[in-house]
């Protein structure tokens, strides 16, 4: 008897609930959660226990992981449905077929669901690396004075806006989003290239 994952619907709501949220709106509501006080989420909680406070964006070695933690937690919705898309279109007799000739889990996982789902595995890995080169609008609204402290959390789209509207220097910002545009072209058919495979059809 093949089954998924219990509460799966759950999770998927859990997890894609960031999705309807304005990035703006999450940067904001971060604000709050790292707090350097016992006002912030994350500090009272830590106060409580008798732990010294941290200061999650005042901090140069931990203000840009608390940062990269808002990205994962804003982002891992969509590959959430991404994927459970793709293994909803997967038969379940082929599962099935594969259960009944001794096929435990990993086999299944590896042998048929990775192999059906390489298409999806492509297009989520595009997604992740322009995300990976994006990034601007949660810098700007948590870091400390706009990819501080110490440029500790900076970001190219950051430094194009900041070489624009900071220094007025929209010849070199224009150049340098033409250089973005170019990496971030590149990367998506370097990874469309390295990972092309024979499609399998069911």
């Amino acid at each position: 008897n093949m089954t998924g994952v219990w509460g799966s619907k759950f999770y998927r709501v859990v997890f894609f609930f960031p999705q309807v949220l304005a990035v703006a709106v999450v940067g904001v509501l971060f604000q709050a959660v790292y707090r350097p006080d016992d006002s912030g989420v994350v500090n009272g909680v830590l106060i409580r226990l008798g732990i010294e406070p941290v200061g999650w964006l005042t901090e140069p070695s931990i203000a840009f992981w608390a940062i990269i933690a808002v990205m994962v937690w804003q982002a891992v919705g969509f590959y959430v449905v991404l994927f459970s898309a793709g293994m909803a279109a997967i038969p379940r007799d082929v599962f099935e077929a594969a259960a009944l000739d001794g096929a435990g889990r990993f086999r299944l996982f590896f042998s048929i669901t990775l192999p059906l789902l390489w298409d999806t595995l492509q297009v989520g890995w595009v997604y992740l690396g322009i995300a990976a080169f994006d990034g601007f609008a949660l810098v700007q609204v948590l870091s400390v004075d706009r990819g501080g402290p110490d440029n500790s959390t900076t970001v190219l789209p950051l430094e194009i806006w900041k070489t624009a509207f900071s220094y007025s220097d929209f010849g070199y910002a224009s150049a340098m989003g033409v250089a973005l545009f170019f990496l971030t072209i590149t990367f998506a058919a370097l990874t469309l290239r390295v990972s092309r495979r024979e499609r399998i059809e069911l």
